[in-house]
């Protein structure tokens, strides 16, 4: 469970307490990376000072995941440590501990509140006793949070991998992110980003309730782990790239590199949350036999006599723009012809193709019909829409 501290006092409007802030690091490190149910993954403290009479204490879920509990606490803000209030406040936690079951839901409750209680009970041996020992834990703090951050994500993962969710949507891509300095996977993150996000469209791969994956890389997957999704379209996979490896290699070195470290992100949370695994191999099957400059598919679309695609490959930058052609194949005799169709940033693209129209002697491309779309084509000098007469391009 993590725990979240605040502090208000309505006399003096004061909200920061350096001693309480430190207590919030203390139980995390002790209680964060432990499951205690899925209802909420955090407890948030508010102690109250000075309220006025007619205030009633909040106790509600907040964001749906997070159980707010305020309690009544006398004593003064303060910019020093002070151990009564840290002492104080750590035995007031179990109040608010407590409470949580009392918080009004429309869905079942799943809150171990044995277990969190027996394991906020075990922390009370560790409690600082004197003002020397709370003054050399707050010393440690920034790496004690750094590790605190590292149990709530494995917590998160342990979370949804023993309650697996129906996939219902279908994933729009993935974004790779990295904790190097800006640039260093440039224009490899790029490139798979695209590749991946475009096949991975195309297997149809399902998600729970989130549309995209990102994939954060690091060193080691500690400092992978210091990002997790705040948002619900959303989910963060982890995985690790040797950066000195990685730097004195050529451009083929760090290509297979990334895509390794890619396809072991993918690997986890298929892992973790439960995703078609079959269709992520085959995916990843698909781009180590093609390479990063395969060829793909934007959209397509058939009738009785032809299949049509608009292709293209993902450039070297994602300052370039990317050539998009049109592929017509004749049903009937299995020719293909290819026309040029226009030079197009991959990010807008889907601003200039929005459908496909096959009539009996062209091939209509229309692009999305919306304020956005147009601005878009209009500031980048590009056609509402592209006819090509099928007689030319055969």
């Amino acid at each position: 469970m993590r725990f979240l501290i605040e502090y208000k006092d309505f006399k003096n409007k004061e909200t920061k307490n350096v001693s309480l802030n430190l207590l919030e690091t203390f139980l995390n490190e002790h209680l964060i990376g432990k499951y205690h149910g899925q209802t909420f993954e955090c407890i948030l403290i508010r102690f109250i000072h000075n309220a006025p009479s007619t205030r009633k204490l909040k106790l509600k879920s907040l964001y749906k995941t997070i159980a707010e509990v305020e309690l009544t606490m006398n004593f003064n803000a303060s910019n020093k440590l002070n151990l009564e209030i840290f002492q104080e406040g750590l035995f007031k936690v179990e109040e608010a501990i407590k409470k949580v079951p009392f918080i009004e839901r429309k869905q079942p409750l799943d809150y171990k509140e044995d277990e969190l209680l027996n394991d906020y009970k075990k922390v009370l041996q560790f409690v600082p006793k004197t003002i020397e020992e709370l003054k050399k834990y707050a010393k440690a703090e920034q790496e004690i949070k750094f590790y605190n951050q590292v149990k709530r994500t494995d917590c998160l993962i342990h979370g949804y991998s023993i309650n697996p969710r129906p996939l219902t949507r279908n994933i729009i891509g993935i974004r790779i992110y990295n904790q190097f300095d800006k640039g260093t996977l440039a224009p490899f993150d790029y490139i798979y980003s695209e590749i991946f996000s475009n096949l991975l469209r195309k297997a149809k791969v399902l998600l729970p309730n989130y549309d995209e994956i990102y994939v954060n890389i690091a060193e080691t997957l500690e400092q992978a782990k210091q990002e997790i999704a705040l948002d619900a379209w959303h989910k963060y996979t982890y995985s690790t790239l040797d950066l000195s490896t990685y730097l004195s290699s050529d451009d083929t070195g760090k290509s297979k590199m990334l895509f390794r470290s890619v396809c072991d992100g993918l690997r986890l949370i298929a892992d973790f949350d439960h995703l078609e695994k079959e269709k992520i191999e085959e995916v990843i099957h698909i781009i180590k036999n093609n390479g990063r400059d395969m060829e793909l598919t934007y959209m397509s679309k058939q009738n009785k006599n032809y299949f049509v695609e608009i292709i293209y490959k993902v450039p070297n930058s994602h300052l370039d723009k990317a050539e998009y052609k049109l592929r017509v194949t004749d049903l009937k005799t299995g020719k293909s012809g290819i026309a040029h169709i226009d030079y197009i940033h991959t990010y807008w693209a889907p601003y200039s193709f929005g459908k496909i129209i096959i009539k009996k002697d062209e091939i209509i491309i229309k692009g999305r019909e919306s304020l956005r779309a147009e601005i878009s084509r209009k500031a980048d000098k590009l056609p509402d829409m592209y006819i090509f007469k099928i007689s030319d391009i055969f």
